[in-house]
């Protein structure tokens, strides 16, 4: 497993966020979420410029657009559930996700954090993003995994 920090190893890029000279000056992004509130060819491209040793995105909404947009490229994205996304259609449509369990609803998250389907949800996806709590309670199965776990405790869980 490997921890991946968010505002270094990941970050998230906007209409706004893309003017941030700090955000500019980061030595290697391994991932970048697109999160574009209209994307286009030009913002993406000058993200891809900005950012040319990173070779992985995220992308969470306008996935079409985005499709269009990066089958061009030689790089690799994945598509993250979104707040309400029904579970198994999200897995069956999108054939690389990253894995946000602070987007399910409560008893979606207690089901796949469970064993052994936390356990499956691993062994098909390299991108999960969790809170601490929970990082906490899994961590040793975490430990010999070989994707990459974001922390991220600013989204409160569903209800």
């Amino acid at each position: 497993m490997r921890i991946t920090n968010q505002g270094s190893d990941y970050i998230v890029i906007n209409e706004e966020s893309i003017k941030d000279k700090q955000l500019q000056e980061i030595p290697r992004v391994h991932l970048i979420k697109l999160d574009f509130e209209k994307p286009t060819d030009e913002k993406v491209r000058s993200v891809l410029n900005l950012f040319p040793k990173t070779n992985r995105y995220v992308i969470e909404n306008n996935i079409k657009q985005y499709n269009n947009i990066l089958k061009h490229t030689s790089k690799k994205y994945y598509v993250e559930n979104t707040i309400g996304s029904n579970v198994i259609t999200f897995f069956k449509k999108n054939n690389k996700v990253l894995v946000n369990f602070n987007n399910f609803l409560d008893y979606e998250r207690e089901f796949l954090l469970e064993n052994p389907t936390f356990e499956d949800v691993l062994k098909n996806t390299e991108v999960i993003m969790i809170d601490q709590e929970s990082y906490e309670l899994y961590k040793s199965t975490l430990e010999n995994w070989s994707g990459n776990v974001i922390i991220d405790n600013t989204r409160l869980w569903n209800v």
